[in-house]
């Protein structure tokens, strides 16, 4: 009988009612908040964790930003490094992941004026930068669908693709591919709402969307 109980216990849901998904963002929400002020207080894992936390994303949007793998890394390690030794500047009033990719721009920009500085002093010297189209991953380059899509995506002006790419192949926010590409929130909706439509155009909408979510975020 108390085994029973026991179980009967443990199926029961929570009083105050059902906490779902929310329940779990808040609590990373917290979780990202004390590991934050850990780190601000000098606790060097506590960064560490964080940096593992956003790497990948970085990663990818540096990738969306650059065209280059080898330099994406680099890029994304900058970008933390920098994090951890301006944390004190970071007053929360915008997320984590936002000032980030503020850094990660302002990463990506000096390093592009330095390789301009170098093409310009000795041209051809940045060969090994590519100016090829984004390389998807192997399971996207094994799918004729996907490679069709990517094609599409880098057929678009480059304001329009850089903000598709940000979002659809990075995975940021709104408000991160605004600190990325550093212009108005409503102007990174307008873009993303002209380049879904072009995409729309070609039948492509099935291959990025599953729902209408992204159309109505990205309405100006």
């Amino acid at each position: 009988m108390k085994g029973i109980r026991k179980k009967k216990t443990l199926g029961r849901e929570p009083s105050g009612g059902n906490r779902g998904i929310t329940g779990i963002v808040n609590a990373l929400e917290d979780s990202e908040r004390e590991l934050i002020d850990r780190a601000r207080a000098g606790e060097a894992t506590a960064f560490q964790r964080l940096a593992e936390q956003h790497a990948a994303r970085l990663w990818r949007c540096a990738l969306a930003l650059g065209k280059d793998r080898h330099w994406a890394e680099d890029l994304a390690q900058e970008t933390l490094v920098e994090a951890w030794r301006s944390l004190a500047r970071f007053d929360g009033t915008c997320r984590f992941s936002t000032w980030l990719y503020g850094i990660l721009r302002h990463r990506f920009l000096k390093g592009r004026r330095q390789q301009n500085a170098a093409r310009l002093s000795a041209p051809g010297a940045l060969g090994q930068v590519p100016s090829a189209a984004y390389t998807p991953d192997r399971s996207a380059e094994a799918s004729e669908d996907s490679q069709r899509v990517r094609e599409a995506v880098g057929s678009l002006p480059e304001e329009h693709r850089l903000v598709v790419e940000l979002r659809f192949f990075a995975g940021a926010t709104l408000d991160e591919i605004a600190a990325a590409v550093d212009c108005p929130l409503g102007t990174v909706k307008s873009r993303l709402h002209y380049a879904l439509e072009k995409l729309r155009q070609i039948n492509l909408a099935v291959n990025l969307f599953g729902s209408d979510r992204e159309s109505r975020e990205s309405k100006p």
